[in-house]
């Protein structure tokens, strides 16, 4: 089995490779899969590893110091597959969890309609209930990584009484259609696509919980932990670059970095002790503080690689370039607006 640090190296090669392309991470998905990581979040009962909250963000941070690319794909199918775990749906995941767990399928999300994005106005996706226990979905799926690759896409919709319902919605679904990926700064290889949902039908036996005012409240613990653990590995990696610069820097500026590596130290030690507290009785899930931290530690490495780097860095190709336009992914994957407001109150006033 592939190490997690013999992960890290595999990836990296691949996202270097793949910057500023649409082609799918290949590679990066089979190490994944050498590496067992198609077990990780999937109960023992369904083929999987079920690891604990420590061991998952272990991994996180190993994958996403490799390629935020492919932490982008991994947690939204990890996401699905959580989604699915925790229904009361059995049928449904007895189909699904064990070929997902022996990566013969796949899958992902389109959650954000009910979560961060189009908050405002009505419902961008909608069900409207049918006689058999079915429902028609009308409307789309702002963003869907992997879209295109999936067997099937977990899903959230409204219901005219403002109540939702999750449902595992199959690709081919007549009606279903998933536009061309997106043009992003960084990340295109994971393939994120609106999905349009014209009229598509569904039958009880794809409907993962019955309708309630949040779809999404039976979600993993660990889930306010995932995006901070992939912060955390893309901090790694910006702090390998500038280790790898640091001996044709001036000391200066190797100092200068110092309190950035402390911080980093940190928040690291605050991320894994909220982990580690995740199976004890009455343990709480981290606060967005702790997220807020991650963003400001990865955004001021992103600005320190770039210092060490100097003009070369700025060229494209080169990796310090790269890891810096992945670094503000993180001021918008999963942001509401009390993590985009303290984050930007923090780094406007450490100004």
């Amino acid at each position: 089995m592939l190490t997690l640090e013999e992960l890290t190296r595999r990836l990296a090669v691949e996202a270097d490779r793949l910057d500023g392309s649409f082609d799918w991470p290949v590679d990066g998905l089979a190490a994944l899969a050498e590496a067992g990581a198609d077990r990780w979040v999937i109960p023992r009962a369904y083929g999987g590893d079920e690891l604990p909250p420590e061991k998952i963000l272990e991994g996180y941070e190993a994958v996403g110091r490799g390629s935020l690319a492919v932490i982008l794909i991994l947690t939204q199918r990890d996401g699905a597959c959580d989604l699915l775990s925790s229904c009361p749906n059995e049928a449904a995941k007895r189909a699904w969890l064990p070929r997902l767990a022996a990566g013969q399928a796949f899958t992902t999300v389109g959650i954000s309609q009910v979560t961060t994005s189009h908050q405002e106005g009505p419902p961008v996706l909608t069900a409207t209930p049918e006689g058999d226990g079915g429902y028609v979905l009308r409307g789309f799926m702002p963003w869907a990584t992997g879209a295109d690759r999936s067997d099937f896409i977990v899903t959230a919709a409204v219901l005219p009484d403002g109540r939702q319902i999750l449902a595992a919605v199959e690709r081919e679904a007549g009606g279903l259609r998933v536009e061309p990926p997106m043009a992003f700064m960084a990340l295109q290889c994971a393939r994120t696509s609106r999905v349009v949902c014209e009229d598509v039908r569904i039958d009880g036996r794809h409907v993962l919980c019955e309708p309630r005012a949040k779809a999404l409240a039976t979600r993993s613990t660990v889930k306010p932990m995932v995006v901070s653990s992939a912060g955390l590995g893309l901090a790694g990696a910006l702090l390998d670059e500038i280790d790898g610069l640091a001996g044709r820097s001036p000391a200066e500026l190797n100092a200068a970095v110092g309190p950035l590596r402390a911080m980093y130290g940190d928040v690291r030690e605050r991320l894994y002790g909220a982990a580690r507290a995740m199976g004890a009785r009455g343990a709480e899930s981290p606060s967005s503080e702790l997220r807020v931290a991650v963003n400001e530690v990865v955004i001021k490495l992103a600005v320190a690689a770039m210092t060490f780097a100097k003009g070369t860095g700025y060229v494209m190709g080169h990796r310090a370039q790269r890891l810096v336009r992945e670094a503000m992914f993180f001021l918008v994957w999963s942001a509401p607006d009390e993590i985009r407001v303290e984050t930007l109150s923090r780094l406007v006033g450490a100004a």
